[in-house]
Order: structure tokens, then sequence, then C-alpha cells
């Protein structure tokens, strides 16, 4: 399995696209995010009054606010997600010891036989 970024984006109608790591850390930013209900046209509920029921002016100001929200939720994910597997890339590697087995062999005369470790250590990169 490669290790990628990916994407996200938040449309107007608040519908989530993305993909690999930064989906993954939309989606847990995401779960945190307490968002303001959407009003009802003509309610008089708090904090409207009956002199001043909701609007429609008033439920497109909640949605615009709850998109940008989740729109900005979706920027910081694929941020955080270009700059972790970048650094991975960049960094990280797997170390295969002297004492590590690197596997069995599938050599039908010889199934199952350990595969011998390296002479030194190895650093492998991971991608």
């Amino acid at each position: 399995m490669a290790l990628v970024a990916g994407s996200v984006s938040v449309n107007s109608s608040e519908i989530v696209t993305g993909s690999d790591m930064a989906l993954a850390l939309y989606n847990a930013d995401a779960a945190t995010i307490v968002l303001p209900a959407l009003p009802i046209l003509n309610s008089t509920a708090a904090p409207w009054r009956v002199e001043r029921p909701v609007s429609q002016a008033d439920i497109d100001a909640v949605k615009a606010g709850r998109v940008a929200t989740l729109q900005e939720a979706a920027r910081r994910a694929t941020a955080y997600a270009l700059a972790i597997v970048g650094y991975f890339h960049a960094f990280a590697v797997a170390r295969v010891g002297t004492s590590t087995s690197t596997g069995r062999t599938p050599n039908p005369n010889n199934a199952d036989t350990a595969i011998q470790p390296p002479a030194s250590n190895v650093d492998l990169p991971i991608l």
C-alpha cells in the first residue's frame, strides 16, 4: 500500500468528496465541529422574534457559514496530508536488521525456508 496524501473538498451543498489521508484527517476534524442548525423560514424561536422572524437571507447566511467552516476544515486536512506524506517520503525508512529474516522462500524444492537476513542493517525508503 502506498502512502498517498489525497485531497478533500466540500461543495456548497455540504457534500464531501475526498480520498486517502486527507479524507481521514478531514473526517477526524469534522467530527469535532459543531455546526449551527439551519433556522426554519418565518420561525420566531430565539434568537429571532415575532417582530423579526427568520428570513431566507438568514437561512442563506447560516448555510454560507456552515459551508465556509467545512471548506476550511477540508483545506486544512489537504494541507496537513500533503505535509505529512511529503515528510514521510523524504525521511521515513524501514530498517531491516541483521537478525531479521525477510520472509520465506516460495521455491518448491526448498519450500518455506527462511530468507537470510542482510549482512548489515539496510534502510528501505517508505513510499
